[in-house]
């Protein structure tokens, strides 16, 4: 019950919360706190790289137990709860409200009444001929990326080999392009892509397993001798990616927004050792680095924001950390043209939603009871006697914010600063004592943000379908691995966009617009110009030599060989059965 307290030993407090060699249970959630200190570092399982490169970060120590220091604090859920659960790293209790006073009646103020119509521009005319899906590729990740990221890693390899590495930009498109190819045709083993029995050439004949080895352990997006350590005035948690991660993000800002944006958490796979990895048990990838996201309704990316842990963002406008999070998301969306923002209870307040109002943004968002300012509501218990469908409204007499709390299942609570309950439709419920489909009434704010809430899980959707997934501990290639993910979804998401403009139906799958970046650029046609016959037949200094690249031979045509005439710079074959070599030049 929500009134009783009980005392635990440390002894007890340690046998819940803690497994052997002091790693936290997979059940249990780390709090903000834990996972800002970059020495506490903990995993549930061993995270074995493939290649015997990945030993260039620094990795912290791993946590021990300290029985007689620890400080545990344990909170109680209200069984009664008459909403939601909210996130794992919900960052406080509430915001530190700035000075507004809300006043909640039943009736309808005049200040509820705004035009919400979208005022924004349309969307730019389309090319007039559809784009190759390289191209779109390149409008997130674009060629610079490449050529910075091929001078970084040349300038490390000289710092931790002293040899030169000597890649191009062309050489790190291929790559890239080789991870992009390998969650098309996946393998246990990265490296089965070069074996005998599993060999695949489209991706074997781009480039030699030991080539593609030693790119892998140089790669490289910053320069490290500009490194600031923890404590050091411009210290950045996210130095060895930022070049890259800024460009990304940049380029995502210069599209065109829609309407409808949501803004929700994104977890990039990771379960190596760092200190601002995450643990959130509601997401389908639990261990990872966080991400807050803000995403079209389409699932296309406009603006991110990586966790590093406390300190990431400061509660500087006093709306807590959560609002500042939502507020730094949206500093580029156009102000003043009606432009929809929905998100979860962890961001919501009150005072977030007059905020984006006055910024002409408007707001519907779940959220919790306990930030409600004084708005009093029925229980779960009154709604659930009235059935299925129930709800009751509250209006701020100043603001205009509109709260609804509707009981279907459960009770859920909304709040919105453009639309109430009104219009009620009617929505079709499975009823499970009766076993049967029954119409429940259902406000119309909980059915716009139902249908819009889900761009950011779209996103992940789209991403996790053939998500970059070799394994690695350097927490870097992660976050690289997930800025090409996240440019080809994109590329796709407005290639798909150019196809509705343009008024067709019929559009690449994701599958097949990724196999195409992927694909590298065929190599220049180079015309061979066959010596003359009496160059061919003089016998002089004709001498077989080994050529760069195999090919057909030039005398059998069905032939393939790598020999080619020093003199004549035709392939011929050269083999034991089968000598093209002679014949060519002893046969007119």
């Amino acid at each position: 019950m929500a009134g009783r307290r009980r005392l635990y030993s440390v002894q007890e407090v340690l046998e819940m919360v803690c497994i052997p060699n002091g790693a936290l249970s997979d059940t249990e959630s780390i709090s903000d706190d834990k996972i800002a200190d970059p020495d506490f570092v903990e995993t549930p399982k061993a995270y074995e790289s493939d290649s015997s490169f990945d030993e260039d970060e620094p990795l912290a120590d791993i946590a021990r137990n300290y029985p007689n220091q620890l400080d545990v604090e344990i909170h109680h859920a209200h069984v009664d709860s008459d909403i939601e659960a909210p996130d794992d790293n919900e960052p406080q209790p509430g915001p530190a409200p700035v000075n507004i006073e809300f006043s909640w009646k039943q009736r309808k103020p005049p200040a509820a009444d705004i035009d919400s119509s979208f005022q924004g521009p349309a969307f730019s005319t389309p090319p007039d001929e559809i784009p190759s899906p390289r191209w779109y590729f390149d409008q997130f990740m674009d060629k610079s990326v490449f050529e910075h990221i091929s001078h970084q890693s040349n300038l490390y390899a000289i710092m931790k080999s002293g040899s030169e590495l000597k890649t191009t930009s062309a050489e790190m498109e291929q790559f890239i392009g080789l991870h992009i190819l390998m969650t098309i045709v996946r393998m246990p083993s990265y490296r089965m892509y070069w074996q005998t029995v599993t060999r695949y050439d489209p991706i074997a004949t781009v480039m030699g397993r030991k080539r593609f080895d030693h790119l892998r352990a140089y790669i490289h997006m910053n320069d490290n001798t500009n490194i600031k350590q923890k404590g050091e005035p411009g210290y950045d948690p996210l130095f060895k990616v930022r070049p890259v991660l800024e460009k990304v993000r940049a380029n995502c800002l210069k599209v065109e927004p829609e309407e409808n944006h949501t803004i929700d958490e994104q977890m990039i796979p990771f379960t190596g050792r760092i200190g601002m990895k995450q643990y959130l048990k509601n997401k389908p990838q639990k261990w990872g680095i966080k991400v807050y996201t803000r995403a079209g309704v389409s699932g296309l990316v406009y603006d991110f924001e990586v966790y590093t842990g406390k300190g990431t963002v400061t509660n500087e406008c006093g709306l807590g950390v959560a609002g500042e999070v939502v507020l730094r998301l949206v500093s580029e969306v156009p102000k003043g043209l009606n432009y929809k923002c929905y998100f979860n209870n962890w961001f919501t307040s009150p005072e977030l939603i007059v905020e984006l109002k006055k910024m002409g943004i408007q707001t519907v968002a779940t959220i919790n009871q306990n930030s409600l300012r004084g708005c009093t509501l029925k229980s779960d218990k009154e709604l659930a006697k009235a059935g299925r469908g129930a709800y009751e409204v509250k209006y701020d007499m100043t603001s205009g914010i509109a709260v609804v709390k509707w009981y279907d299942k459960k009770a859920v609570l909304l709040a919105s600063s453009f639309t109430g309950p009104d219009p009620v439709d009617r929505c079709r419920r499975w009823l499970k004592e009766k076993k049967e489909y029954v119409q429940v009434d259902r406000p119309h704010i909980v059915q716009v943000y139902n249908k819009f809430m889900g761009g950011v899980d779209l996103a992940d959707m789209y991403a996790s379908l053939y998500r970059i997934d070799i394994r690695t501990r350097r927490w870097y290639l992660r976050i690289l691995y997930y800025l090409i993910d996240l440019s080809l979804v994109n590329g796709w998401l407005l290639y798909r966009r150019h196809l509705t403009q343009k008024q067709e139906k019929k559009h690449m799958s994701l599958l097949d617009f990724r196999a195409q970046v992927a694909e590298p650029p065929p190599p220049p046609l180079q015309r061979i110009v066959a010596p003359s016959v009496d160059v061919r037949l003089d016998r002089v200094d004709h001498f077989p030599t080994h050529a760069e690249k195999r090919g057909r031979c030039r005398l059998c045509k069905d032939g393939y060989t790598q020999t080619a005439c020093l003199k004549c710079k035709v392939l011929l074959c050269f083999t034991k059965t089968n000598n093209c070599f002679m014949d060519y030049h002893t046969t007119k």
